[in-house]
C-alpha cells in the first residue's frame, strides 16, 4: 500500500459522531462495507482530509468491482472524485477509480432480463442501478474527461455482447442520451446479425415503445 492508514480521521464538516469515526479505524480493510466507504467519501462531507482517505481509495476501488451494492455508494464517491479529481492524478488514483467503474458498469450490464412493475410495464431488471451510473457519468464527465462516456462505450464496443447491445438501446430510449447513429456504429460490431437486422430496420422509430418491444421480444 502506497499511503499509510490514517491514525485519525478529522471530519472536516463535523458530519459524523467519534464512534462512527473509531469504528471504521479499528476496521480491518476486508471488514470494511457499503456504510463505512459512503461515510469515507461522502461527497462534500466525507470523514477525512483527501490526506487521510486517500489510503481507503484502492480499497474501496475493490470495493466497487466486487460488491453488488457499489452502484450506490458511487453516487456520494463521484461527487468527492469530482472536488479532489486533481489530486488523484497527481497520486496516479485516478485510473484505478476509473477502472473500477467501468468494471461495475459492465457488471451491472451482464445480463438483461425484462421484469414487469406495479404498472404492468416491462423494464429490465437492474436499470435503476445502470441508470444512477449514467447519471452520474454524464454529470462527472464535463469536470473529469477521464469519465468520458465515449471512452466507456467505445471499451465496450471492442468487445460487445448482444446482452450489451440491448443495454444500449434501452438506454438510448429511456434516457436520451444516445443518437441513433452512434447506436448504430456500436451495435453494428455485434455478432447477431438477425437481431441488429431488425433493429436497423427501426432504429428511427424506436422511441416507440412497441418496437422497443419487438427488438426485445426477437432476441436470439
Amino acid at each position: 500500500m502506497k499511503y499509510k492508514k490514517p491514525a485519525h480521521l478529522s471530519d472536516p464538516m463535523r458530519d459524523f459522531s467519534q464512534e462512527e469515526l473509531a469504528g471504521i479505524l479499528s476496521k480491518q480493510d476486508t471488514e470494511l462495507d457499503w456504510h463505512d466507504f459512503d461515510c469515507l467519501f461522502q461527497g462534500k462531507l466525507p470523514a477525512g482530509t483527501y490526506e487521510e482517505v486517500r489510503y481507503y481509495i484502492p480499497i474501496a476501488c475493490s470495493y466497487i468491482e466486487n460488491q453488488a451494492d457499489a452502484c450506490d455508494f458511487f453516487e456520494h464517491f463521484s461527487i468527492w472524485i469530482e472536488d479532489n479529481s486533481e489530486r488523484l492524478k497527481e497520486d496516479d488514483l485516478l485510473a484505478p477509480v476509473v477502472s473500477a467503474f467501468r468494471n461495475l458498469f459492465r457488471k451491472a450490464t451482464s445480463s438483461f432480463l425484462l421484469e414487469e412493475n406495479g404498472d404492468h410495464c416491462l423494464y429490465p431488471s437492474g436499470c435503476n442501478s445502470v441508470e444512477s451510473l449514467l447519471d452520474v457519468l454524464f454529470r462527472l464527465s464535463p469536470a473529469v474527461p477521464e469519465f468520458s462516456p465515449d471512452a466507456l462505450f467505445a471499451e465496450m464496443k471492442e468487445n460487445l455482447s448482444f446482452v450489451h447491445a440491448e443495454w444500449i438501446v434501452y438506454i438510448s430510449t429511456e434516457m436520451d442520451l444516445l443518437s441513433p447513429e452512434w447506436i448504430r456504429s456500436v451495435i453494428s460490431a455485434s455478432d447477431y446479425q438477425k437481431a441488429l437486422d431488425m433493429l436497423n430496420e427501426n432504429i428511427d422509430v424506436i422511441m416507440d415503445e412497441e418496437k422497443l418491444y419487438a427488438f426485445w421480444g426477437k432476441r436470439i
